[in-house]
């Protein structure tokens, strides 16, 4: 009787934890977005040079989408969540350019800017 008693409670207590770990998902899910980071391997690059800068959001809030933009040069995604891109740039991209990550769910939108110079 006991034994069985036991085994109830073990498993009581695996139903509640992962019924915890799926609410806490799910809330995830609801969260306005927010960017804790826009980082960069690498602020000053050489055009057409072999080192292009590696820019990553480390962002929250679930169900995220990510938009990069810049007005001059290349941005090329990395990873299928689209929170990496690589950046290169070509002669007429001399100087700085801003790179904008704007990060978005259906709660709302976010964004931060990142400045990468560009030399000969």
């Amino acid at each position: 009787m006991k034994a069985t008693t036991f085994v109830f409670a073990i498993i009581g207590l695996v139903f509640f934890n992962s019924c915890d770990k799926e609410s806490t998902n799910n809330n995830l899910q609801t969260e306005m977005p927010v960017i804790d980071s826009l980082i960069t391997n690498s602020t000053r690059i050489t055009y057409g040079g072999d080192n292009p800068a590696i820019l990553k959001c480390f962002a929250t809030g679930g169900n995220l989408n990510y938009i990069w933009e810049v007005d001059l040069g290349d941005l090329f995604s990395l990873n299928n969540e689209g929170s990496e891109v690589q950046f290169t740039a070509s002669p007429c991209c001399i100087g700085e350019k801003i790179i904008t990550c704007n990060v978005s769910n259906d709660k709302g939108e976010v964004s931060k800017n990142i400045t990468i110079t560009i030399t000969q």
